[in-house]
């Protein structure tokens, strides 16, 4: 004890002993005792008897012209009970740490120096006292200092008393919207609130995350997240909490920057929502991503394409050489040609549709939709795209296909059966009309009695009859069968309307129905086929007759251009049709209404045959119907048609 010097004090602070090392310390500082250079030095002493652990504390006194440095070391002495005793006080010379500690004292001046010009809000920090309260949490056994706060709320009154804010900067103030430093500085160094603690999340968790992070040895610290400003906005912060340089042991000074980077977690925000909602569209629309980088001769595959090509439930890198193996081996030469074709054409986009690995459900088709992307010389540098599975609309295809395929034979097949029955009916029916207009003329002498005349020309109109529907069954089926020839005759259009006309009027006359015809031009020369045209005029008349009441009337007129096309126009007051009716009138076998309409004589191909010759000639037809009215069909032929004369 001699050789250090140190005194010992009882538990009322009077001295009972020192050493004389002691003794030449006070006589050369010329005092009495250390509380003549601090009076800090009693209550270090104090402190140690109350709480019975050693203190420390560092003195400059100045001797002469010498200035000492000295370090204070305060120990308990306890009695058999444990209570204290007394003190050990050691003195030791401690220049060596006072310069360090100037050279330090001294950067920070100069530090300070420039404090406020920073443009990112800074705060110092002393939380030497909360290290204080970790240190004797740490004795009594509490290493999980998170979990004792939510615990123990009650400790984040000593946490946060003992780290108190001690200066900031301009920068501070304007990012919390604080009047003045002074409101600021009060204002985070105000006690907390415990009524307001979560049990669940915790009060103050960074703060607390800081202090156990720091304690556990680390120096800087980068945290962010959701705070409030001085007027109760919300603002989300980057701060980086660092040690003091020269602290890094008892970390009791501690350096802070407060960044607002408001503004970058919305845009982030902004694009993670964004990034969401595209990955939803593609997730819910079940199109797969891929995007081929020729650069780092890598492919990427979304998870959904993996799904859609087999290759399992999540994203995948592969090489290009990989990425093939989930075509069909059939279907891989193929692809590779069609790639390289649109590669080399230049073009920025293009769709492939090939066959991939069969699944277990069977053949898997998928439609590729490609986007090159070129560097400045046009060379490819990536292409991106994604693909969909077409399987369902693949086989959907192959069922219509097959079904078109089916139908067409039946159609041929009907078509055949009723070109040869009307052939085979045709020849019986000849016989037929022959007979029975011999008979009726009474060509080998007079019938006995007048009844087998009139009942021979009934035989004779309804063979006639039954010949136009042999006739119009047979034109259907040519014409379905496209055996149909359209022969580009020169005739006059004018003569054959007349001819037509005539050739109707006995059967008009029967019913004192007039046919007019309104057609200016003498002469029409058209290159048609003239059988077709007198067929389609033949047709229109007959169905007019047909059903046109008694002392109707129906016209024929037209002969000029209109839009392009050369015109033929056949009109009547007959009974008409609903314009949804229509439609009905030109299928084939279509018959309209019921009643009246329906009884009419006819197959219900008249109409059907002519719209099917009139497209034979490029052309068109127009009906406008109107029941109880009548009807008007209009007749368009290609202006190409129409021909200056007819040469001789």
């Amino acid at each position: 004890m001699d050789a250090i010097p140190s005194e010992h004090r009882g538990p009322d602070l009077a001295v009972r002993r020192r050493t004389p090392g002691f003794e030449a310390l006070l006589q050369e500082l010329s005092i009495e005792g250390l509380d003549a250079l601090d009076p800090g030095y009693m209550s270090l002493l104090r402190s140690v008897l109350a709480g019975g652990e050693p203190r420390s504390r560092n003195l400059r006194a100045t001797a002469g012209d010498t200035e000492r440095f000295l370090r204070i070391d305060a120990y308990p002495c306890f009695a058999d009970d444990g209570s204290v005793a007394g003190l050990v006080v050691v003195a030791a010379d401690n220049a060596p740490a006072a310069r360090r500690e100037n050279a330090i004292l001294r950067n920070l001046e100069l530090e300070r120096s420039r404090f406020d010009d920073y443009p990112v809000g800074t705060t110092d920090e002393d939380w030497t006292g909360a290290r204080r309260v970790l240190e004797r949490l740490n004795r009594e056994g509490h290493t999980d200092i998170r979990q004792y706060v939510r615990e123990h709320p009650e400790i984040l009154t000593d946490l946060v008393a003992g780290a108190r804010l001690v200066d900031l900067n301009e920068a501070t103030v304007r990012t919390y919207n604080a009047p003045d430093k002074r409101a600021l500085i009060d204002h985070f160094n105000k006690p907390p609130d415990l009524s307001s603690y979560n049990s669940e999340t915790g009060y103050s968790d960074i703060f607390v995350s800081l202090l156990a992070r720091f304690f556990a040895g680390e120096t800087k610290v980068v945290v962010e997240g959701w705070d409030r400003t001085f007027d109760g906005q919300n603002i989300f912060l980057r701060t980086t909490t660092s040690i003091m340089p020269g602290f890094e042991q008892s970390w009791g000074w501690v350096l802070q920057t407060v960044e607002d980077i408001t503004d970058r977690k919305q845009i982030e925000d902004q694009l993670r929502e964004a990034q969401e909602r595209y990955e939803l569209a593609v997730e819910g629309a079940r199109d797969g991503l891929w995007d081929w980088n020729f650069g780092a001769g890598e492919f990427f595959a979304s998870a959904q394409m993996c799904r859609t090509v087999g290759w399992g439930e999540h994203p995948r890198t592969m090489s290009p050489r990989e990425s093939v193996k989930h075509i069909h081996p059939a279907h891989r030469t193929a692809v590779r040609r069609a790639l390289i074709r649109h590669l080399r054409s230049g073009v920025d986009t293009f769709s492939l549709e090939y066959r991939t690995l069969d699944g277990a459900e069977g053949p898997s088709w998928v439609s590729n939709h490609c986007r090159v992307v070129r560097n400045d010389d046009g060379k490819v540098t990536r292409m991106a795209g994604s693909v969909t599975d077409v399987t369902a609309r693949k086989q959907h295809e192959d069922e219509l296909r097959a079904a078109k395929e089916q139908a067409e034979i039946a159609n041929r097949a009907k078509t055949e059966f009723l070109a040869n029955m009307s052939h085979e009916l045709r020849t019986p029916l000849n016989a037929i009309l022959g007979f029975s207009q011999t008979i009726e003329s009474e060509m080998f002498g007079a019938l006995p009695n007048g009844k087998y005349k009139e009942y021979a020309g009934d035989i004779h109109s309804s063979a006639l009859h039954l010949l136009e529907v042999i006739n119009d069954i047979l034109d259907m089926s040519k014409i379905e069968a496209n055996e149909f020839v359209v022969s580009d005759d020169l005739f006059d259009a004018t003569a054959t309307v007349e001819r037509c006309v005539r050739f109707m009027s006995e059967r008009a006359a029967r019913k004192s129905i007039e046919i007019a015809v309104s057609i200016k031009a003498e002469r029409i020369a058209i290159e048609a086929d003239q059988r077709m045209f007198r067929q389609i005029l033949l047709n229109l008349l007959s169905n007019a007759v047909k059903f046109t009441d008694n002392g109707g009337k129906i016209w024929v007129e037209g002969g000029e251009m209109v839009d392009g096309y050369l015109e033929f126009r056949v009109g009547d007051t007959g009974i008409g049709m609903a314009p949804e009716d229509v439609a009905i009138a030109l299928t084939p076998f279509g018959q309209v209404g019921r009643g009246r309409l329906v009884a009419q004589e006819g197959s219900g191909l008249g109409l059907s045959i002519v719209s099917r010759l009139m497209a034979l000639h490029g052309g068109d037809l127009a009906i406008h119907s109107e029941p109880a009215k009548g009807t008007l069909v209009i007749l368009r032929f290609p202006g190409e048609r129409l021909r200056a004369d007819i040469q001789a």
